[in-house]
Order: structure tokens, then C-alpha cells, then sequence
């Protein structure tokens, strides 16, 4: 900030000057005290200056609008959205999202450090602030195969030089329990840099817990159960409530928040594909459930602003107060969430869900996220799954949770090989690396995604984003994965031999390189093949789909090598003792 700045708002907060905008009569969302009241808010040079009584060189009357600090999104992958982030601004700024906490593991799995720095770059002069961080763990683990590593030595850099915010979720939780060199590495780049950390402590218990925090991680989005929320509180850690597509463990949690301990929780949403933020909205979304649910309007408002800006050392963000940054939201009903007008920096850049003002283009991504599908010859034949009994080993999926069951059950067999079962709801699950032309294929059975017939596969596959399909049989899983190779990455909708439906994800196999609104439209294109697939779920299959070969997340999952038991950490048999 430069002298003549601060001269010009001490100015303004002390009358001695009009301020350069006053919103007049309005009704302010003090998230401090949990309350609201009645005064102007004076506004110069981009910064609140005063609440009070103020003349401005241009006034606005507020009467009867709530002026609301705009909302923050404490984690989210923009990848999920399928669309780079000069896309996915235009779908939330008018959702009174400002600012947002960003992971690019997704996309640096799949192209490493370039990734990360195309996705920095894509972020800047944006009227959404995203503060990228650097990604922690790429891979997650070492029991699959992805496109690329992020070393010490380049997460270090990326904090120190590349403009990346923090150290992004720590997901190897054995590395950091067992003090390994390269993770220890990481985590004291971001110490020596004074950066933030956060982090993914799915299923951890209590000393498990205490090894985090010892580590240096305060916020967690993985609490799914209210003991685990409790737990997290104690400690003094951030519980960041996460409402996605996948997940959504608000009302798990929300019992949890008292007066006294409302301030440690913060929403996220984490991962939410692109239609539901269209048609749902983002963290608004979570500010209009958790309303509902009982919580106070402002305190809601309070998790969504505040309590993110404090967790995440935004200092100057998150309050209608003097001396913060002036964006800000103009809500007719504080308990609809009914955004009117949002602000960043004091300047209008959203009315009535339309920009009044120019967004730059996008930026390039590099040519090798263009081109990023590359696999070794393969047949069909590679997709048989040998048994030596009917008993097995089998994926269990609730569809709008990411956490699977460990199950066992008999399947059918026949000539010494698994054949699904639609009527047992027991289907093919195939992993097949993308990245290197390895050649590895992993087969496992899921429980939970009731498809009637044909097959449903894509590239986006956590956190290794290698080929994951689902099917009722190897044709139509075959003809998935081939429409995936030619269209460079996406989702595809099979059945048998003709391709009911396909969205291409050219940058990385992960997002689109289209307009968020032709996006959607192939979404919706998607949602009408499911149909015919005799799919009658309300909850989209394809994030829960995406999210079974994730082996950091409990209990069973596949990766390209093999069936993985996360409780065990490692690679188990499919054939059930």
C-alpha cells in the first residue's frame, strides 16, 4: 500500500473527505457479533472505511438489502467443475463466491509441475481470487500409476517462488506419521515460508489426529461423522463442512456447532461438478442448507466468510467492517441467499446473475494436457476377472458418499471368471493406466451403481486420473474406454457397441476447453444416456464412479495395479478367504 493510499482512506473514514461510494440505509450482516444493523457503509480506494453515517461522491440507497460479506470457499479442486478457471469464475462470482481456496492436484497428477503453473497463471486477474495451493501429494500414494510426481523441491518452490498460497491437503497420511523425509521436506517449505497447510485426515484416529496438528495441519475436510467433528474442534483444528456432488456431510455435522465453537467450522465444497453448481450454487448453496437445518442466517453467513478468511489468513477479508477488502455481497432475503449484486474491491462486477464488467480469455494450456490419453494396445480379454471360488471380495458404494464397504459375497462364475450381475446389483469395475502406455489393468466388483445394462467410464478418476469404467459387460465397457482414447479424455455413456453419449475433457482428460454453458448442455446430454442405461438415481454416478479408485479414502478401492484395502494400506486378493 502506498502512503498517498492510506492518506486518501484515513480521509474518507474521518470525514475529512467524501467517500468515493456509499451504500446508504443499508442493512449490515455483522458476522462478529452475530447480528445485523442499520447504517451506511463507506467505501474508498477498494477498501471499507467507515459504517456509520457517511457522504459519499456517489450514493446508493440500500434501504431494505442486506449488505453481506461475499462468501469464501475454504477447499475446493476447480477440476470437478470441468472447466478451466477463467470458466468456473463466471459460474460462481454470481453465487457470491469471491474468493476460493484452490487444490490443483487433480490436473498436477496428470501433468505435474507445468499443470500446477498453467493453473496459477489461468487464475490471475480474475475478479474471483483463487489462491492456489501447491499440492502436497502427487502422487497420492505409491500403489498406482499416474502422469506425473511434484518433488519437495518443487513444492518448495512453488510456495517460495511460483505465487502458490500454501501446502494444499496432505493426503499420504502414513508418510506424515511416519516422518518421512520428502513429506517432512514439504511441510517445512511451508513453515519457513509461513504458509498454510491443509489437511485430508480421512478415518484418522485420535493419535493419528495429534500427529497432524504436531505436523503443523489446522483444517480438515474429511470429518464425515460428528464424533470425528468433535474430535478435530478439540484440538483446535478448522472442520471445513463439506457439500459436493460426492460428499456432502453437512448434516452429519452441523449438530456439532454450538455458539461456542461455531468459529473452528468453515464451508468447502470440495468437489461439485459443474450442473449442480449451475443449478444449486456453490457455498451459497451450503449458507441456504445450513439455514435450513436450523443454523442462525448470520451465522451461516459467519462460517461461509469470516471464519474461512481467519482459517486461511485472508486478514483483510470476510467482514463488512473498516479496514476490509469491499467485497461484498447486496442480498435481498438473507435466509433465501437471494445474491442481487456482487462486489469485489468496491467495483460492481455481478447484477441480476449478469457481469457488468470484462473478463479477459482464457489461457493456453500446454500442448501435453491437450494430448494426455496414452495406452498401451489393448483387447478386450484384458478386462476378465479370474476367480477360483464365488466368493469375493466386493466394492460396496453409496451413491453420494465417497467411503465404500468392505464387503464379501458370492457372485456368479463362470468357465473360472466373474460375470456381473445386474440383478445382485454386482457390476465390472476397470482401472486402466492412461498416462506412460504401461499396460496395467485393474478388475474389481462394485455394489451400489445400479446400471440395467451398457457401461459408463471417464478419465476423471481420483486422484491418479487413470481410465475408471463400470459396466454390465466387457463390449460395452470396451467401447467406453475406446471412445475415451479417441475424444482425448472425458465421460462416456455405452451400451455395447454405440455411444449413447460422451463429454470431451480435452486439458488433461480433467476439463473442458469449451464455455461453461455448452459444458452444461453435455452434461444434461450425459444425464439423458443414463436414462437409457435404465439409471434412475437422483445422485450423478460419475463423481461417485470417479472417486473408487481413490486409495486414501476408507475402505476398498481399485487402482490400476489391483484391488487396495485401505485399512491395511495395501494391495489385497479379490478372492474372499
Amino acid at each position: 500500500m502506498e502512503k498517498e493510499q492510506l492518506q486518501r482512506r484515513i480521509a474518507a473514514a474521518s470525514k475529512r473527505e467524501k467517500a468515493e461510494l456509499v451504500l446508504k440505509n443499508a442493512t449490515v450482516v455483522d458476522v462478529f457479533n452475530v447480528n445485523t444493523y442499520k447504517a451506511d457503509v463507506a467505501i474508498s480506494d477498494g477498501m471499507i472505511v467507515g459504517c456509520g453515517d457517511y457522504e459519499g461522491e456517489i450514493e446508493i440507497d440500500m434501504s431494505g438489502k442486506f449488505i453481506s460479506p461475499s462468501f469464501i470457499d475454504g477447499h475446493v479442486h476447480i477440476e470437478s467443475a470441468m472447466v478451466p478457471p477463467e470458466e468456473f469464475a463466471k459460474v460462481v462470482l454470481p453465487r457470491g463466491v469471491t474468493t476460493v481456496i484452490a487444490d490443483p492436484h487433480e490436473i498436477a497428477n496428470v501433468g505435474g509441475l507445468e499443470a500446477v503453473l498453467y493453473m496459477i497463471e489461468a487464475s490471475k486477474h480474475l475478479p474471483l481470487e483463487v489462491k492456489i495451493m501447491a499440492p502436497s501429494s502427487v502422487p497420492a500414494t505409491p500403489f498406482e500409476h499416474n502422469g506425473a510426481s511434484l518433488s519437495a523441491e518443487e513444492v518448495g518452490s512453488l510456495m517460495k517462488e511460483k505465487d502458490a498460497y500454501g501446502l494444499a491437503e496432505v493426503m499420504d497420511y502414513p508418510a506424515v506419521l511416519n516422518g518421512d523425509e520428502e513429506m517432512v521436506t514439504k511441510l517445512l517449505a511451508a513453515h519457513q515460508e509461513n504458509r498454510i497447510i491443509d489437511g485430508h485426515a480421512a478415518g484418522l484416529d485420535e493419535t493419528a489426529l495429534n500427529t497432524y496438528l504436531t505436523a503443523g495441519i489446522r483444517n480438515d475436510h474429511e470429518a464425515v461423522r460428528a464424533s470425528e467433528a468433535t474430535m478435530r474442534t478439540a484440538r483446535g483444528m478448522y472442520v471445513l463442512m463439506r457439500e459436493g456432488t460426492a460428499a456432502k456431510d453437512m448434516e452429519a455435522l452441523i449438530g456439532t456447532v454450538t455458539p461456542y465453537n461455531a468459529r473452528r467450522y468453515v464451508f468447502a465444497t470440495d468437489d461439485k461438478h459443474l450442473d449442480e453448481l449451475i443449478e444449486e450454487g456453490s457455498i451459497d448453496a451450503s449458507v441456504r442448507k445450513a439455514i435450513k437445518l436450523g443454523m442462525d442466517p448470520v451465522q451461516a453467513v459467519q462460517l461461509a466468510s469470516l471464519n474461512a478468511a481467519e482459517c486461511f489468513g485472508l486478514k483483510d477479508k470476510g467482514a463488512i467492517a473498516p479496514g476490509y477488502q469491499a467485497d461484498f455481497l447486496v442480498l435481498n432475503d438473507l435466509e433465501k441467499v437471494e445474491v442481487e449484486a456482487v462486489y469485489v474491491a468496491g467495483e460492481k462486477v455481478v447484477e441480476g446473475n449478469k457481469f457488468v464488467t470484462e473478463l479477459r480469455g482464457e489461457v493456453e494450456p500446454p500442448s501435453y494436457l491437450l494430448d494426455s490419453v496414452r495406452m498401451k494396445e489393448w483387447d478386450v480379454a484384458s478386462f476378465k476377472l479370474p476367480l477360483a471360488s464365488n466368493k469375493a471380495k466386493v466394492i460396496g458404494v453409496k451413491l453420494g458418499s465417497i467411503v465404500t464397504e468392505a464387503l464379501v459375497e458370492e457372485v456368479k462364475v463362470s468357465g473360472g471368471e466373474f460375470i456381473p450381475s445386474v440383478e445382485q446389483n454386482q457390476l465390472k469395475l476397470v482401472v486402466a493406466e492412461r498416462h506412460h502406455e504401461l499396460g496395467h489393468v485393474g478388475v474389481g466388483i462394485v455394489k451400489g451403481i445400479p446400471l440395467k445394462k451398457g457401461a459408463i467410464a471417464t478419465t476423471v478418476s481420483h486422484d491418479s486420473h487413470n481410465i475408471i469404467a463400470l459396466g454390465t459387460d466387457d463390449e460395452s465397457i470396451a467401447a467406453a474406454i475406446k471412445e475415451l482414447e479417441r475424444i482425448k479424455g472425458g465421460m462416456v455413456v455405452a451400451d455395447h457397441q454405440d455411444i449413447l453419449a460422451s463429454l470431451p475433457l480435452q486439458i488433461g482428460g480433467l476439463m473442458s476447453s469449451e464455455p461453461y454453458k455448452m459444458v452444461n448442455r453435455q452434461i444434461k446430454e450425459i444425464d439423458e444416456a443414463l436414462k437409457k442405461l435404465g439409471y434412475e438415481q437422483d445422485k450423478n454416478p460419475f463423481l461417485t464412479l470417479s472417486f473408487l479408485a481413490l486409495p486414501v479414502i476408507p475402505a476398498l478401492k481399485l487402482t490400476d495395479t489391483g484391488l487396495f484395502d485401505v485399512s491395511q494400506f495395501a494391495h489385497v486378493k479379490i478372492e474372499a478367504e
